[in-house]
């Protein structure tokens, strides 16, 4: 964060100030693009804050909010589990919760004064000194939530800022008194007046400049691209986000104006997004690397240039979640308009048939409908109720319509009211992803296979499905499947015809063709089954040593496990790099490290069993970053990490193991290690003396003891001197 120090430190004096019990509402206000969020988020986790409240949570609100959605977003955050699924449950759980602590909430982006009205009943004042933050753009909805405190009103950059800010996104992580060549210092400087100290347009032309050689003869091309005169605040964004657009190769646009279809300030699945672009045949390729490896590519690429947001990533590092500033999303949907690229079909008041009947390529629609009188057969993608939406609307307004769409490559339907699967689809045979949540689907038809381009198929339901068809499996072109975790549905009947180029096999359960089809899939890089057990121990070991390019495995409702016979069958692999196992391992104690694959670096460990401490064994992994032991996953009393074990471990969970009495760890272990979790542990006496010596960033205690709870109160508590190093402490 750049330039908003002091604006921090009177908020963080705000929220801490024990001169003032009551409830308070704390306004930002700015324009998009002037670092709101930005400003809330360093507030939030700011340590004076964290160690001044007992619940937190942050829930995003946006232009076309849901009370409904908001509410659960609140009650995931504070794990309160409501009576029932209305709004009125939800209130009555969220209030009762918060009543009992000190609590800090933030609303972000809050467009309406009626959201604030509607929330405000939530939201106790028992005196306690509970906080709410609210970030939005106008002042009228910061008056109207608390009119005796003067709103905090962002200015934007001086040029001091502005400049430390863009040198950052140009030359990252150099100091930016140094960092700018000296013949191209003139130019930083007209670059950074064309933002009129704008954070947003900062951050994007910053990364744009970043892509280019660091020439006075590419520098001077992008300044004289900005000739124009001097335009305020959002109007100087949009046109150096047009800039940072314009500069996309074909691929990149294409790829950057599909963030348009999801819905304003969505955290977005990274493998979904780059599967959908694979489905619509916007990645290029190229030598020595898979379509999915381009489109991971082609995302770091957008972040680079900071059009877009990395949010979260997986244990490889690559991207795991993404999100787009709306002020961009705003970009997308303006200029998808002029392309007709897609469409957002609101209601039927509002929609222009003329436009819509055209040649736009996507169909999004967001509203409860009728009926889609829609008649464009050029029709690519239909996104219907899905996630990119915010409610799942009732599947009668697509009845006899899905037909005529006969060129559709992507088709996302989530509806409440089906039992049967659209016969319609069956005449769809250009469809590369199909996504469906049906609620009370029971059955996937034989007529699957009809849709010989298939990549992708994604199937969610409610626990009422019993039977795939065995003629999925005969698409060759199926690289990604994901089933719904339910054991009614029997194993695959894969035969000899199996997708061969299948990358993606989630949620599948356990059964005979382990031992038949397993094997035969040596392009699986991503595998979870459920339901394994010791009957399965010969022909899973036997298949897994086949599967060369497995980099993530997971076991999930486990019987009894065959550890042994599958650790072995790892042992000769060199891409596995995370593990789940969820079931008990049949044995005492892990195998010797030497035969766990040397290359995890996550692993996930759940109602094992394990009667010897697997410390011994997992604390001399090399590259193992983050490890979570749950349920009964170990039944013994003490666990000891010895000297300098877990050489890379930077996240450990413990969970629900219920016999644990001491942790122990030895000075010099765990060196690396930011995150520790200790959830639900009812026996585990004390924090570990040796955490002191730990550079812990984050520390979360959830449903612990009273007595372990009470020995690290802040100050006071005798194993306080143990934890005070730590910034973050959650319990």
């Amino acid at each position: 964060m750049v330039g908003f120090d002091d604006e921090k430190k009177k908020i963080v004096q705000e929220l801490v100030d024990t001169n003032n019990a009551n409830r308070s509402v704390i306004s930002i206000v700015g324009m998009g693009g002037l670092g709101k969020t930005t400003l809330a988020k360093s507030v939030y986790n700011d340590l004076e804050v964290k160690r001044s409240f007992n619940i937190f949570a942050w829930v995003i609100i946006s232009q076309q909010y849901s009370i409904f959605e908001i509410l659960k977003g609140i009650l995931s955050e504070i794990s309160v589990t409501p009576s029932a699924n209305t709004i009125r449950d939800f209130s009555i759980a969220i209030s009762e919760k918060l009543q009992k602590a000190k609590y800090l909430i933030v609303l972000d982006d809050v467009w309406k004064e009626d959201a604030w009205t509607e929330l405000l009943k939530v939201f106790p004042d028992v005196n306690n000194g509970s906080r709410v933050i609210i970030t939005t753009r106008f002042v009228n909805v910061a008056k109207i939530a608390n009119p005796t405190i003067k709103p905090h009103e962002l200015r934007c950059l001086d040029e001091r800022e502005s400049r430390e800010l863009f040198l950052r996104k140009v030359f990252p992580n150099q100091n930016t008194e140094t960092c700018c060549p000296a013949y191209l210092v003139d130019y930083a400087h007209q670059l950074v007046q064309k933002c009129g100290g704008l954070p947003l347009a900062l951050v994007v032309l910053g990364g744009h400049v970043s892509t280019k050689p660091q020439t006075q003869d590419a520098w001077r091309k992008i300044v004289e691209s900005m000739k124009g005169q001097f335009v305020e605040g959002g109007e100087r964004c949009l046109e150096i986000i047009a800039l940072s657009y314009n500069d996309l190769s074909y691929y990149l646009k294409s790829c950057f104006l599909y963030f348009g279809c999801f819905k304003e300030d969505m955290t977005i699945y990274a493998k979904t997004l780059i599967r959908l672009w694979l489905a619509e045949g916007f990645l290029p390729v190229k030598n020595g690397k898979t379509t999915e490896e381009v489109g991971l590519d082609c995302l770091e690429d957008l972040a680079q240039r900071c059009m877009v947001q990395i949010t979260d990533r997986e244990y490889d590092g690559s991207a795991s979640y993404c999100r787009i500033h709306d002020v961009l999303r705003d970009v997308c949907i303006r200029e998808a308009k002029e392309n007709r690229y897609f469409e957002i079909y609101k209601n039927n008041d509002t929609v222009d048939y003329v436009t819509m009947s055209n040649a736009t390529r996507r169909l999004v629609v967001c509203n409860e409908i009728d009926i889609l009188n829609y008649s464009n057969s050029m029709l690519r993608g239909l996104f219907y109720g899905a996630e990119v939406l915010v409610n799942h609307l009732a599947f009668s307004a697509l009845e006899e319509q899905l037909g005529r769409f006969k060129l559709l490559r992507v088709l996302c339907l989530h509806t409440s009211d089906v039992s049967e699967f659209p016969s319609e689809i069956k005449s769809l045979i250009h469809l590369r992803y199909l996504e469906l949540e049906f609620w009370f689907l029971k059955e996937v038809p034989s007529w699957i296979s009809h849709l010989r381009n298939l990549q992708t198929f994604n199937l969610f339901d409610d626990g009422w499905l019993e039977k795939i068809s065995d003629s999925l499996w005969t698409i060759g072109n199926l690289r990604h499947v994901n089933l719904p975790s339910t054991s009614k549905v029997l194993p695959p009947n894969m035969g000899n015809n199996i997708p061969k180029n299948l990358q993606t096999l989630e949620l599948v359960n356990a059964g005979s063709w382990i031992g038949n089809a397993l094997p035969k899939l040596t392009n699986l890089c991503e595998l979870s089954i459920n339901g394994v057990s010791i009957d399965h121990a010969y022909a899973l070991s036997s298949s897994l040593q086949k599967l060369g390019r497995l980099t993530s495995f997971s076991i999930f409702n486990g019987d009894e496990i065959p550890l042994d016979k599958i650790i072995t069958a790892f042992s000769n692999q060199h891409c596995l790099k995370k593990l789940h196992l969820e079931g008990s391992l049949n044995c005492e104690q892990l195998p010797h490290n030497d035969v766990f694959p040397q290359q995890l670096v996550e692993l996930v460990l759940c109602n094992s069993e394990l009667e010897q401490d697997p410390m011994a064994t997992l604390e001399k992994l090399p590259c193992l970053k983050y490890l979570e032991l749950g349920g009964d996953a170990y039944v013994g009393k003490q666990m000891i990490c010895s000297a300098t074990g877990f050489p890379q471990l930077l996240s450990l969970a413990i969970k629900l193991v219920d016999q644990l009495e001491e942790l122990k760890i030895e000075e010099k272990a765990m060196s690396c290690l930011k995150s520790l979790r200790f959830v639900g542990c009812d026996k585990l006496k004390m924090i570990p003396e040796g955490l002191k010596n730990v550079p812990l960033e984050q520390l979360d205690l959830h449903l612990m003891p009273d007595e372990f709870i009470a020995r690290i109160k802040e100050n006071t508590g005798e194993d306080w001197y143990k934890i005070q190093h730590v910034p973050n402490i959650s319990i």
